[in-house]
């Protein structure tokens, strides 16, 4: 099992935790295979249009970030490590009458909705107290490389279930049981491995556990925004999120009925998008550690800019392929920078509050996005994916253009220009420079 260079120096209580985590992510990948990635597919087998996929895919996720928001200051009161104990081993629950609806599928959209809204509510719950968890439990030296490798083991696991979901729903769907069976099958391994990563989840310490967790006043918080890095870094993020759901809800409905490709063709796009991830994870992970996690930031901002317009050049599947290839290589640098840049950003004190605002701000961005698209498609019809795809590129340049420049902590030696470390990604040189040392960042980042 994965332990981070350098860190077999750390406690064996540490190194024990690491192991744990990293497994713990690796089987929560793997529900989010078998279940979160099929939640559109099986609404589209419940009769929903692709309007009510758009709302689907994204307004659990606004209820789940106001929910959080609460979940922060309950989080810090019973203990951040207890508190993503039990809303995971309550998502597992929530998956059990989800499957259900593949047997019994009475007003099956109606319910489908309400029961993903409360798996997001859980969660987007979990996250703050999960990242102030880690914050404390991961010293800074090693989390650049750590989080990008772990990201190697999860991006793995989410492949090869996503892969075996797929051709499973597949292989159902043309034998005489049809695909409602195989989606009760695929939502029932999915809460079997979120049971299962409870158990790993136990098995890791919080330095902090016990302590009380004092919350920054909301005013003081807010005022912040404008004088401390993690303002700039939210309103990116959130602005370009936003962008990017101005179309991502509607790929599904696209993949599945404009382009008419079966579960199985469906499961290699997929599919591809998360190899990618796998192979580049390490990858962003030294960028990161060598370069910074500012301009990892950029950089990978930067590469998703083009990604959904490219969708309406050819619907030739090899180019869809590749075309998937290039999007898990700059997804895994946006969300592993993402991570990282909020940990330079803040600190134990306000770190659960700063990501419930982020969160919040996040899902009305999303939903807003989401009806937007949703609009232009109901109005247009099949030429409408054209529009969102093109417009939801020239929303993320516009964000980057304004905000992406001064985003994040810049290093307190000289730090490479963009061109730079732009230039360096492309190239794709991971053994360029590669020493084993962990770069320290000072107190305060």
């Amino acid at each position: 099992m994965f332990v981070p260079p350098r860190a077999r120096r750390l406690p064996s209580r540490l190194r024990r935790s690491l192991r744990a985590c990293t497994v713990d992510g690796a089987l929560h990948a793997s529900m989010l295979g078998f279940a979160e990635t099929y939640f559109a597919a099986f609404g589209l087998h419940l009769g929903a249009s692709a309007f009510q996929v758009g709302m689907l895919t994204t307004l659990p996720i606004l209820i789940g970030s106001a929910f959080q928001w609460f979940a922060a200051g309950w989080s810090a009161q019973t203990g951040h490590r207890r508190w993503v104990l039990a809303t995971a081993t309550l998502q597992a629950a929530v998956l059990v009458p989800i499957l259900l609806l593949g047997i019994r599928p009475l007003d099956g959209y109606g319910w489908l909705l309400f029961w993903v809204c409360v798996y997001w509510m859980l969660a987007l719950g979990m996250n703050p107290a999960w990242n102030a968890w880690m914050g404390r439990m991961i010293p800074p030296e090693v989390r650049s490389r750590y989080f990008g490798r772990r990201n190697l083991a999860v991006h793995a696991t989410l492949f090869l279930s996503v892969s075996a979901a797929g051709f499973l729903l597949h292989f159902i769907e043309e034998s005489k049981h049809g695909s409602g069976l195989g989606f009760v099958l695929l939502f029932g391994i999915a809460a079997l491995m979120r049971v299962a990563s409870v158990f790993y989840l136990a098995q890791q310490h919080d330095p902090g556990d016990g302590e009380a967790v004092q919350r920054v006043p909301l005013m003081e918080l807010l005022e912040d925004f404008r004088r401390k890095p993690y303002g700039r870094l939210i309103f990116l993020m959130v602005l370009t999120n936003g962008a990017v759901n101005v179309s991502a809800a509607y790929f599904t409905p696209f993949m599945l009925e404009k382009l008419d490709l079966s579960y199985a063709r469906f499961t290699i796009l997929t599919g591809t998008i998360v190899v990618a991830r796998v192979l580049a994870s390490p990858y962003w992970g030294e960028i990161a550690r060598s370069y910074g996690n500012r301009r990892a930031l950029q950089v990978a901002v930067t590469l998703i800019v083009p990604l959904s317009s490219l969708w309406v050049v050819t619907d030739n599947f090899a180019y869809l392929v590749g075309l998937q290839l290039l999007a898990g290589f700059a997804w895994a640098g946006v969300e592993l920078a993402q991570f990282l840049n909020f940990f330079d950003c803040t600190d134990d004190r306000n770190r659960a509050q700063v990501l419930s605002i982020f969160n919040l701000l996040n899902g009305i961005a999303i939903v807003i996005a989401s009806t937007l698209g949703g609009t232009i498609l109901r109005e247009l019809g099949e030429p409408g994916y054209a529009v969102i795809f093109i417009l939801s590129s020239a929303l993320r340049a516009v964000s980057l253009v304004y905000l992406g420049r001064k985003v994040g902590v810049k290093r307190s030696a000289g730090e490479h220009s963009f061109r730079n470390v732009f230039v360096r990604v492309l190239t794709l040189r991971p053994g360029q420079g590669a020493d084993n040392r962990p770069v320290v960042m000072p107190e305060g980042r």
